[in-house]
């Protein structure tokens, strides 16, 4: 697949390889990381404008305010940070059809969302979006966050198999 646009704010993703992540808060909109060294990396998503009607929302750091009071939820067991991958989607609109039920005088279109690979052919525009991370443990274990496929600014986040699994429907690990 060609892409019209790659948007990827995390060039250069944290390292976290040989640092354990203790606790993390997941908001709405953030989730942030207390590790090892109490040291806290938040990430957030970005809106990014691509075409006409068209934004997308990759993953990227955030600064919170110093003063910030966090509810941090405490990992069963500190995860001891072996590798990291990237979370990767693909976004395109279609266009749709005006019954009288859409603002606008139009064109209208529908964005659409999925899996690396999985946009159709007759996409005309299709952007790769940088989504999210997964950190894994020797173990097995992981944390995984993502900016949602369907709610703008919206930060999804897993450590359990299932939770990641749903999460991961309409994403591509790269």
């Amino acid at each position: 697949m060609t892409y019209a646009q790659v948007v990827n704010f995390l060039n250069k993703p944290p390292s976290l390889a040989g640092r354990v992540v203790r606790a993390y808060v997941a908001q709405y909109s953030f989730v942030a990381l207390l590790l090892d060294t109490d040291e806290v990396i938040a990430f957030a998503t970005s809106e990014v404008c691509v075409g006409k009607w068209f934004e997308v929302f990759p993953i990227s750091l955030y600064q919170l305010p110093p003063d910030y009071e966090f509810e941090w939820i405490e990992l069963d067991e500190p995860l001891a940070v072996a590798s990291t991958v990237q979370i990767w989607r693909e976004e395109w609109q279609e266009a749709v059809e005006n019954h009288g039920q859409l603002l606008g005088s139009g064109p209208n279109s529908l964005q659409c969302s999925a899996a690396l690979g999985e946009a159709p052919k007759t996409a005309g525009m299709v952007v790769k979006v940088n989504a999210g991370m997964q950190w894994i443990g020797p173990d097995g274990r992981s944390l995984l966050i993502c900016s949602s496929e369907a709610s703008p600014f919206k930060i999804n986040s897993a450590t359990d198999i299932q939770g990641i699994q749903e999460i991961m429907k309409h994403h591509t690990f790269q």
